[in-house]
């Protein structure tokens, strides 16, 4: 997949980026993640009076095109607005004990492919890893993606 010499967004059809052609109308990207994170900070700034829009980005990998990733952008001129909102959702969280240790978990990393028991980096429940598979958390249902594969991550 081709991406954009601007952005390093995946190209859409015919070449465009999407990312490109949205700035070009006066918006700018906050972030870009899958549907549920994005539509869940869009509901969040659109309750402090943005006008927050998310558009689906072309996939870049093959994985992509079963679960898409989405461009979150705001109008320009609320960009610092918006940022200033983020950052103070996200600091109520490090404040937040429950959050700060699921940030630990994140942060700390799991070795599917050594086997045994493991913790769960979004939920904190302790499972044992058998065999060969895809691995999934049986509390929270978190896929942690299948042991010798390396993560999408790795291989950019």
């Amino acid at each position: 997949m081709e991406r954009c010499t601007t952005c390093s967004t995946p190209l859409a059809d015919g070449g465009r980026c999407v990312t490109c052609e949205a700035a070009a109308e006066g918006l700018a990207v906050l972030t870009r993640s899958g549907y549920a994170s994005v539509r869940e900070v869009m509901s969040l700034l659109e309750a402090e009076g943005l006008a927050p829009e998310m558009e689906k980005v072309p996939p870049g990998r093959p994985e992509e095109a079963h679960h898409p990733l989405w461009n979150l952008y705001v109008p320009r001129d609320e960009l610092e607005r918006a940022q200033a909102f983020l950052r103070r959702d996200w600091a109520g969280l490090l404040e937040d004990p429950d959050a700060a240790a699921a940030a630990a978990r994140g942060a700390e990393g799991i070795d599917l492919d050594a086997g045994g028991e493991i913790t769960c980096p979004a939920c904190g429940h302790r499972f044992a890893v058998q065999g060969a598979g895809e691995v999934e958390c049986p509390e929270c249902g978190l896929g942690l993606g299948a042991p010798g594969e390396s993560s999408p991550d790795e291989n950019g």
